[in-house]
């Protein structure tokens, strides 16, 4: 996340930010994210609320800053296999689903973004910004590896990670097993093998349609 301006004069007080992302964390994890405010997240700190302020303009802000800060991506160990990568990236995906504070925010997080585009961008251009990138790094090695006839979509590809882990332990409600990263990496292999996403005939609606109207499968018997 890039670092919010800071007015001209005394440098910021790094001890300032690490109360306030400690507090945010211990809040969040007490009383959930909706209960959350700048005044509770004050008297944790033992700041004045014009400190959290100077720093985060929104709830949403403050929050991610303290998810995100240390998670930033880092270039992984090339494990062999195009599976092998994502695998290891999934396990780094599902961690971060795991972290109770993250998996007590994220729901009520991703609401607030919807109300502050700025937030959102920045949520985009940064976390989903360094995983995206992490998984061009790795196609880029399957590529040159010989595992992949043509270069893939890594949006594609990072989507099949990424959703697939969401919905497993923020809709579906369960928790990581040992066999869930390899078996995501396994559904983000076939995105990868399966090429780009084609946009849909004109006037077709997405479908394929025969004569009659009706849908038609061309790998159908």
């Amino acid at each position: 996340m890039e670092p919010s301006k800071q007015p001209p004069g005394r440098p910021r007080d790094g001890r300032v930010d690490d109360a306030i992302r400690e507090a945010v964390r211990a809040l969040v994890r007490e009383n959930g994210y909706a209960a959350l405010t700048m005044d509770a997240v004050a008297a944790r700190a033992r700041v004045g609320k014009a400190a959290i302020y100077r720093r985060h303009a929104s709830r949403g802000e403050l929050v991610f800053a303290a998810l995100v800060h240390g998670r930033e991506p880092q270039p992984l160990p090339d494990a062999g296999s195009l599976h092998g990568d994502l695998t290891a990236l999934a396990r780094l995906i599902l961690g971060i689903f795991s972290d109770p504070v993250v998996e007590a925010a994220t729901p009520g997080l991703l609401a607030d973004l919807k109300q502050h585009p700025d937030t959102a961008a920045r949520f985009r251009d940064t976390f989903i910004a360094g995983e995206r990138g992490a998984v061009t790094n790795l196609l880029d090695r399957a590529l040159a590896r010989g595992e992949l006839a043509e270069r893939a979509d890594p949006a594609l590809v990072h989507s099949a990670l990424l959703g697939t882990a969401f919905a497993w332990v923020f809709l579906l409600g369960r928790a990581p097993t040992p066999s869930l990263a390899p078996a995501i990496a396994a559904l983000a292999v076939a995105a990868a093998t399966a090429g780009p996403p084609q946009a849909p005939a004109p006037g077709r609606g997405g479908l394929q349609g025969g004569p009659t109207g009706q849908a038609t499968n061309s790998s159908s018997p």
